[in-house]
């Protein structure tokens, strides 16, 4: 049966690590439980076995994710086992991931002041790959597409169907819609005002030599459209990923919620109204400390 199952992975066009990923897997599991594939296994034993992994008695726990992962591949196996009739009872209808504490927290990743330096930094020297894309236009509108993103916490659908009807110069605010077309006004700050005047004057220039700019409602464009879409942004941020952290759009929307709860001294409602979240549990989220912030926290405590 275990042969078998191998084949569907492969007919199933799965990569060859993968694959061998699969079988070491589901091979821990029967070794380290000591019984044979077509046994009948039980929840109570699967739940004995992440018992094991989680607290072994003479080894390191297992990290979470790799727990999760061997879960995942019991679940195909025996999901495909009872589909295909060779085994009558599936054990992991019951049994579900194991999450962390901070689980859903740290899903929330914002970029610290210094990271945000670094990155203006990279974006000033990162050398322009592609033919015929201009280094001086290429710059000008990633940098006021990150400002936009980190001041005023826009998402990335909301960014890419910007118009140049939504900024308001005069009363330094924009006009968003967001999810379920709901419209929120936003103020524009002194930094982030500064950023947009700025690409909007030179992409007034660009627009007398490039007639897609000229017919463009849209904020931004790319190299051939008129409209910067939203897979072309998510790919631009992602072109600027720090070591070891990678970039996406989402990203400096929470770092906007971030360090707008640190300039209002943690009032949420206010950030909820300028993020355009329905419900201030998820605004809350924000307000939980990072591990380093934890870290330094306890490095605090009085030394004696």
């Amino acid at each position: 049966m275990f042969s078998e199952y191998i084949s569907y992975l492969e007919q199933r066009g799965l990569s060859h690590n993968t694959i061998i990923s699969y079988k070491n897997d589901l091979n821990c599991f029967f070794d380290e439980l000591n019984i044979k594939v077509d046994d009948y296994v039980t929840s109570a034993d699967i739940r004995k076995w992440i018992s094991e992994m989680m607290n072994p008695v003479d080894l390191k726990p297992l990290a979470i994710t790799t727990v999760n992962r061997r879960l995942n591949s019991l679940r195909g196996f025996y999901s495909w086992a009872t589909k295909n009739n060779k085994l009558q009872h599936n054990p992991m209808n019951d049994i579900q991931d194991i999450k962390s504490a901070d689980e859903d927290y740290e899903k929330i990743m914002w970029l610290t002041e210094d990271e945000f330096e670094i990155l203006l930094e990279k974006l000033r020297k990162k050398p322009v790959k592609s033919r015929g894309v201009n280094p001086e236009e290429k710059y000008r509108r990633d940098r006021a597409i990150i400002y936009l993103l980190t001041y005023a916490g826009l998402r990335v659908e909301e960014l890419s169907n910007l118009k140049v009807t939504d900024i308001d110069l005069e009363l330094k605010r924009l006009r968003v819609v967001g999810k379920g077309r709901k419209v929120r006004t936003l103020p524009i700050s002194n930094t982030l005002f500064s950023e947009i005047k700025d690409w909007l004057t030179y992409r007034a220039e660009m627009a007398e030599q490039k007639q897609h700019v000229m017919d463009s409602p849209y904020v931004f464009y790319s190299q051939r459209s008129p409209k910067f879409t939203i897979r072309g942004i998510q790919t631009m941020i992602e072109s600027y990923s720090l070591p070891k952290r990678k970039l996406t759009p989402h990203m400096f929307r929470h770092t906007f919620c971030k360090w707008m709860l640190k300039a209002t001294n943690n009032d949420i409602e206010k950030v909820r109204r300028l993020a355009g979240h329905s419900n201030i549990a998820t605004t809350s989220k924000y307000l939980k400390d990072s591990y380093n912030d934890l870290a330094d926290a306890v490095d605090a405590l009085p030394k004696f």
